[in-house]
């Protein structure tokens, strides 16, 4: 990252850096990818519902227990990245999370590769040390589960820079407008901020025009055309039942009630973003001041008493945009949850990219020796940042769960698949649901240690317990 008179030295050393954050992205992504306890809700149900498209042969409608599924009322796009997922690796956790690992590193792939050839090789670096620093975008309902978060961020955020890294073009928005559709059959509503927001990059590269309606009106209809298509064919199946589950719940409700105990006040994003960032607005905070100090200690005005701005005020704009919008609709939500925060993730990391360079700039001309302290600090950031993401994941991986893990060697015993299993205490939850499936499609069964007594011996069973290592067996002689 240091200056260089030799430019194609100086654009090795650029590559070496973003090459080595592009190593650790795929760290964060996929090491230990396969340990770690499968986890409720969402992931569990996402797992569920996409071994039962694997086993039936149905891959147009989402059931649970092999029920048409009306809680996740969401269209099936993510649910066929886990099918193909358990295709390629099988029935377990790589199965279940290897698309989203790699829909993650292409997502971040794709921003510093617009970082790099928009903006500037270090807004590139600068941005990629944040993004490692992200823990809670690696680690939780994202990169490293079997949610739909992920495919939904490729299609969200390659979309919106398409259009940041060829404004004025026709073709960018009709491209964008293509995966702002697919990014409705991942996540459904929650591809609102996305159409918005191309709305408005629309208009401010094109004026208000015969020419510029006409081509919008385009961009729509190739939007709509993925979406109609899985429309008209959920329709042959249960008509407006699933779509009304979709508007009136999942969009309405959620919008205007506080549904499954997902509470939060106004500024519940401005908090939880403020937290995950804490470590770059520490830095942020020292740049500012490093820079006031400068700047009382210059003595003449000039042009370089203040820190330069960056050159394009418009694209800037555009970021800012990108970051907020998704936040602040969210937060006239009445229903919160932190992953409705992560369209914003990229895009701050990109602004916080840019400012760092730009302070990067100011300093490298007022004097060398606090560049290098700068760029030291930076530095020490990013690799403080990597390591507590790194901690995070293994912590997880190491996590125990009594009821997975005996599920887990039970199946490796092929007289066991298919047995049926009893709790001890207290229900099933819809992570033993998933294992159940995956480790041996064993039968869950309800009423606690009298019922597994109780039950003849028809077929092989098993007694599993929370708190105890070992279970209780009975099967047919």
């Amino acid at each position: 990252m240091q200056s260089s008179t030799e430019p194609s030295a100086a654009k090795r050393t650029d590559i070496a850096w973003l090459g080595l954050i592009c190593l650790g992205i795929v760290v964060n992504c996929f090491f230990l990818l396969s340990s770690g306890e499968l986890r409720d809700w969402d992931e569990a149900r996402h797992g569920v519902s996409a071994y039962e498209m694997v086993q039936s042969g149905n891959f147009l409608i989402n059931t649970y227990n092999y029920k048409p599924d009306y809680w996740n009322a969401k269209p099936p796009l993510s649910l066929w990245s886990v099918a193909l997922g358990y295709k390629l690796f099988g029935f377990n956790p790589l199965g279940l999370r290897f698309f989203s690992a790699l829909f993650s590193c292409l997502t971040l792939f794709a921003t510093l590769i617009y970082c790099y050839k928009r903006i500037s090789p270090r807004v590139a670096i600068f941005t990629g040390f944040v993004l490692l620093s992200l823990a809670i975008f690696f680690q939780y309902h994202n990169a490293r589960t079997g949610d739909p978060d992920a495919l939904f961020l490729l299609f969200y955020i390659v979309g919106l820079l398409i259009v940041l890294a060829w404004p004025k073009r026709y073709v960018a928005y009709q491209i964008a407008s293509f995966l702002a559709g697919l990014a409705f059959l991942t996540k459904s509503f929650h591809a609102i901020p996305m159409v918005l927001l191309l709305l408005i990059f629309f208009f401010m590269d094109f004026p208000l025009s015969r020419q510029s309606l006409k081509q919008a009106t385009v961009c729509l209809l190739i939007a709509l055309v993925p979406v109609a298509l899985w429309g008209v064919a959920r329709f042959q199946f249960d008509g407006i039942v699933f779509f009304e589950r979709m508007i009136f719940y999942d969009l309405l409700k959620r919008a205007t009630e506080t549904i499954e105990g997902h509470v939060g006040g106004p500024l519940y994003y401005v908090k939880f973003v403020a937290r995950h960032y804490l470590l770059w607005v520490l830095i942020t905070t020292l740049v500012v001041g490093t820079i006031l100090v400068l700047r009382i200690r210059s003595r003449h005005a000039s042009p370089l008493a203040l820190m330069p701005l960056h050159p394009n005020i418009k694209v800037i704009s555009k970021l800012v945009l990108a970051a907020t919008l998704p936040l602040l609709l969210y937060s006239l939500s009445a229903s919160k949850l932190p992953w409705y925060s992560y369209p914003a993730f990229p895009f701050l990391a990109i602004l916080f990219g840019v400012f760092l360079e730009r302070a990067y700039v100011f300093m490298e001309i007022q004097s060398k020796k606090i560049a290098k302290v700068f760029i030291l600090c930076v530095l020490v950031a990013a690799v403080w940042g990597e390591y507590r993401t790194l901690r995070k994941i293994y912590r997880h991986s190491v996590q125990q769960n009594l009821v997975q893990d005996r599920m887990m060697e039970l199946g490796k015993i092929s007289a066991n698949r298919g047995a049926v299993l009893f709790l001890d205490a207290g229900d099933w939850r819809p992570s033993d649901v998933l294992a159940a499936r995956l480790y041996g499609d064993f039968q869950l069964m309800q009423g606690g240690t009298f019922a597994y007594e109780s039950a003849g011996n028809a077929k092989k069973r098993f007694l599993l317990s929370r708190t105890e290592k070992t279970s209780h067996a009975q099967s047919s002689q």
